[in-house]
């Protein structure tokens, strides 16, 4: 029985490889310790692995493999400093094997587990323009770098496909990086013909009066020469640049008083929330943001709200109950 779970455990990790998160980074490590232009100020630096036990063979400058660690924001804040690269670096900057558990606007949450120590958890920023949709709780592998002392995302690969590739038994998958997934493609989830009969429906119905704005005129009622409204002053979510909205530039349409959460404007048309519904609310609002069927903007305002912005009344609309359904 004893050879039979062995066996059994060699071709379980021979599927997978341990997780692991791995940052390449050109310093110098020193009796006073690993030191790198790179790494942010505030990060904690510590030797382990090869380093640790063979320091005569791994100190001097050249590229070393760190273990990272983030806070909630991606801010890279410790680093194990593990060997110095024999060769030249090869391939990415930062690599992590996991498990995604969740995605956002901003960032990818993904659950680590080191060939030794417990499972953690690794933030990644989105780099700009890597907006494509993944899955969660699937595997996957990251690629991407540091840059202002945080740890992002550049593209990346499902972890099975990406292991047989390597062992050489499939090509290498289509990597998943800018707004396509190719995973995906052809996998969205098709309504059964009664939800798509109500799904018309409703979009036929005509709007209610009341503070989610009068209907969408028709396009022979707007004045000659009238196209689609300028885009007002306020940061975008489709690339993201910065981490934080600019100050200044102007605020949502204001919500009826006592109301946090809800539809407004003439066209364009927001879907806005207030600070204080981001907790429940936006997390279902960017779950579902993939299933948006229009053009459509994600702006964060410097009061601290955000807004979905189209300029389809009617699909806004019939999206908006399905995240009120959850």
């Amino acid at each position: 029985m004893e050879e039979a779970r062995e066996e059994r455990k060699e071709k379980t990790g021979a599927r997978h490889p341990a997780h692991q998160a791995t940052l390449f980074l050109e310093g110098r490590l020193g009796e006073e310790g690993f030191q790198s232009p790179r790494l942010p100020e505030e990060c904690r630096v510590a030797v382990a692995g090869y380093a640790l036990s063979q320091p005569e063979e791994h100190r001097g400058e050249g590229v070393f493999a760190l273990w990272p660690r983030t806070d909630e924001e991606g801010r890279l804040t410790e680093a194990h400093v593990a060997l110095k690269l024999k060769r030249p670096m090869e391939g990415p900057e930062l690599v992590v094997h996991g498990i995604l558990l969740h995605a956002d606007g901003r960032r990818f949450v993904v659950l680590v587990q080191p060939k030794s120590g417990e499972a953690f958890r690794l933030v990644l920023g989105r780099a700009r323009g890597f907006t494509a949709f993944l899955e969660p709780r699937k595997a996957y592998r990251f690629e991407g770098a540091l840059r202002g002392g945080r740890l992002l995302a550049e593209r990346a690969f499902p972890l099975g496909k990406w292991v047989l590739a390597r062992k050489g038994e499939r090509p290498l998958p289509e990597p998943i990086e800018g707004d396509r997934n190719p995973h995906l493609e052809g996998r969205r989830k098709v309504p059964a013909p009664g939800e798509a009969g109500e799904r018309r429906e409703e979009a036929q119905r005509p709007a209610p009066p009341g503070p989610e704005g009068p209907p969408k005129p028709p396009k022979e009622a707007r004045p000659p020469g009238e196209g689609r409204p300028r885009r007002d002053p306020v940061r975008v979510w489709r690339a993201p640049e910065e981490e934080e909205a600019p100050g200044g530039l102007g605020l949502p349409p204001p919500l009826p008083k006592g109301q946090v959460m809800g539809l407004v404007g003439e066209g364009p048309y927001y879907l806005v929330l207030r600070p204080e519904a981001l907790a429940l609310w936006w997390p279902k609002v960017e779950r579902l943001l993939p299933e948006f069927p229009r053009r459509h903007e994600v702006r964060w305002y410097p009061d601290g709200s955000r807004a979905v912005v189209a300029w389809d009344l009617e699909a806004l609309k019939v999206w908006y109950k399905r995240v009120l359904r959850g």
